[in-house]
């Protein structure tokens, strides 16, 4: 019978019992593409890594105090030595150009039988040119006095690897008399510790490095 017979291909409908639509509903469902390779077109810029800050950045952390430069950067005994003889000769002269202004007298050599008779009234000039001196100088940008800038070294914060503070760089050059007083023991204090630094480094947490490798202003990174 006609009623029993198959419709013709693409009318849309299958007579035979039981049987759906062989037709698919939809595309299949593809996996999502990986996303591409950094590198490679349309991938994004990936954000640089975080560096840690480096020391004479304001965001330094203090942790570079442990750190600092390596050992061959620092001022060695002889050539902060030298620095401080040069220092000392011109404060001397400046001292004694003072003194001379204002009618101070050097002291005079104690009368037989005085003993150990200390005169400090001709000292008062040498200190205060002495202190004026240091305080000045160290505190500059370069850290830097006369004697320090020929022999090529250079005072710091140990911290931070800028200038000290007027502050602290005035008492470093106080506590670098009170270094002298028991047989210059302050100053050869250098020799045996670890980061060559004498009693008025270590109170004023400075360190003193080589010029040539840490130049003003590039404590963070050493010349090639």
């Amino acid at each position: 019978m006609a009623e029993d017979q198959p419709g013709p291909p693409g009318s849309g409908h299958d007579d035979r019992p039981g049987q759906g639509s062989t037709e698919p509903l939809g595309r299949p469902t593809q996996p999502p593409a990986p996303p591409p390779a950094s590198g490679q077109p349309g991938s994004a810029p990936r954000p640089p890594a975080p560096t840690a800050p480096l020391p004479g950045d304001p965001s330094a952390s203090p942790a570079f105090a442990a750190v600092g430069p390596p050992a061959a950067a620092l001022a060695g005994f002889w050539r902060r030595l030298a620095a401080a003889f040069l220092d000392w000769l011109l404060i001397g002269i400046l001292a004694a150009a003072i003194g001379e202004l204002f009618g101070v007298e050097t002291p005079a050599p104690p009368a037989q039988g005085d003993g150990f008779n200390f005169q400090l009234a001709g000292t008062g000039p040498f200190i205060l040119v002495e202190l004026a001196y240091f305080t000045y100088f160290h505190a500059t940008s370069a850290g830097q006095s006369i004697g320090n800038k020929i022999l090529g070294i250079r005072v710091l914060d140990a911290d931070t690897g800028r200038s000290l503070p007027y502050a602290r760089a005035f008492v470093r050059a106080l506590m670098s008399s009170l270094s002298a007083l028991p047989l210059f023991l302050g100053f050869f204090w250098m020799l045996w510790e670890p980061r060559k630094r004498t009693w008025h480094d270590i109170v004023a947490d400075s360190l003193v490095v080589r010029a040539t490798l840490y130049p003003p202003g590039e404590f963070a990174r050493i010349e090639r």
